[in-house]
């Protein structure tokens, strides 16, 4: 054996140790690339969702607007309708106030006019009694 053998030997194995080497470095660098290629399309999935989600909240903020707007109105609506409900109160106590008045008028009349039938009655009964008192003066 000469010394150009052992070489070779050594040169071989250290080929074939090197080649099983580099093979493993592609191995391991064709798993990044697709790990980076899965990455990517992961990434820009979420880019498309977040894009998808913005666009959410901006609708969403225009429909908050919305109901902002809506609750002002109503609000406002509210207020009328509150104002209007004080002065229907003020125009009802107005008119139990002159029913009041009204009735009481009533039955002073009723009481003047109970009076005047009571006096009549009299006077009548009175005048009955003289009546007959003439016509037996009269027979």
């Amino acid at each position: 054996m000469t010394g150009t053998y052992a070489f070779d030997i050594i040169s071989e194995g250290g080929e074939r140790i090197m080649e099983e080497r580099f093979n493993k470095i592609e191995d391991m660098l064709s798993q990044l690339i697709h790990m980076v290629g899965t990455m990517k399309a992961e990434q820009e999935e979420m880019k498309s969702e977040i894009t998808g989600m913005k666009s959410e909240i901006t609708g969403m903020k225009s429909e908050i607007t919305g109901v902002k707007s809506e609750i002002t109105g109503i609000k406002a609506d509210l207020g009328t309708v509150k104002r209007e409900q004080g002065e229907l109160k003020d125009t009802v106590n107005i008119l139990k106030r002159d029913n009041e008045h009204a009735h009481k008028e009533m039955l002073e009349t009723l009481k003047s006019l109970e009076s005047d039938q009571d006096f009549i009655w009299q006077k009548a009964v009175k005048n009955e009694r003289d009546i007959a008192r003439y016509v037996k003066q009269q027979d």
